[in-house]
């Protein structure tokens, strides 16, 4: 499983790094490893993942990680770091209203920035939840399988994007209706509960592929 864990790991780096979502000096990204209360992290500088438990403890990148695992038992890969529209809505300290479909479907709602600090303030916004947070300026993304951080990644800085360039240009900011968030959001708990219980019996969750 490690192996195949690693396969994983390296696919979504690959990805991560080809669309600018990986690579800058902070980031860091990580895989679960089904079957192990343990998760392989990868960082820019170094060639080598690294084995972590879900207890590490700390301020470092993998402690933040180890608290997501702890927190969210759907989680599969979590990617964190700074982006363009990540630090462009620290600065607003707004939160990113709903303003896609797709946004509804694959990542929740989503709380104000939180300042940086304690790692408990960046799994508070992620315990409701929501697969992505404003953790300083960084972005932190989770997906309930490897292949799905790095779609819930590229759809994050689609939406923030938008918002962004709509809040500082003034422009009226267009939020999807109620009914379609209520729908969306049944189908996103649906598929955080089924990859919660593959996990809990050490598989890889099946039909959540993003690409």
């Amino acid at each position: 499983m490690t192996e195949q864990t690693t396969e994983l790991l390296r696919n979504d780096e690959a990805r991560l790094r080809s669309k600018g979502l990986f690579g800058d000096p902070g980031d860091s990204l990580s895989v679960r490893i089904p079957g192990h209360e343990q998760f392989l992290l990868m960082v820019p500088d170094s060639n080598e993942a690294r084995r972590i438990a879900f207890d590490a403890e700390g301020n470092e990148a993998a402690a933040l990680h180890a608290a997501i695992y702890r927190a969210r038992s759907d989680a599969g890969a979590v990617l964190v770091g700074r982006t363009k529209w990540s630090a462009a809505l620290a600065k607003i300290g707004e939160t990113v209203p709903t303003l896609f479909d797709e946004q509804a479907r694959h990542i929740g709602a989503t709380e104000r920035p939180v300042h940086i600090g304690r790692h408990g303030r960046a799994v508070a916004a992620l315990e409701g939840g929501a697969n992505v947070a404003i953790y300083g300026d960084q972005r932190i993304c989770i997906g309930t399988t490897p292949s799905r951080v790095v779609f819930n990644a590229e759809l994050f800085e689609k939406c923030a994007e938008a918002f962004v360039v709509a809040h500082v240009s003034g422009h009226k900011i267009q939020h999807i209706p109620g009914w379609v968030r209520y729908i969306a959001g049944g189908r996103l708990r649906k598929d955080q509960k089924k990859a919660a219980a593959s996990y809990a019996i050490g598989k890889i969750p099946e039909g959540m592929d993003a690409y």
